[in-house]
């Protein structure tokens, strides 16, 4: 039996990419990488995965919920 996770499939989940920025002009030893805005949104029971690393490609993120009830 393996102890390796196996990642869910994404479902109920929509990405729109809100702006884009290329680093290499902006800082040294950053070509081809980028600066991304994304506006994630996830459905009641929508799973967003698969499970992934941001080694080296570091990200961050805005959370927000709400509640329509």
């Amino acid at each position: 039996m393996s102890n390796e996770q196996v990642a869910p499939e994404t479902k109920g989940v929509m990405v729109k990419l809100l702006a884009a920025v290329d680093l290499g002009p902006e800082i040294e030893g950053m070509a081809g990488r980028q600066l991304r805005m994304r506006m994630v949104t996830i459905e009641p029971g929508g799973v967003f995965g698969p499970i992934h690393d941001h080694k080296d490609r570091p990200g961050t993120g805005l959370h927000t919920a709400r509640n329509d009830h």
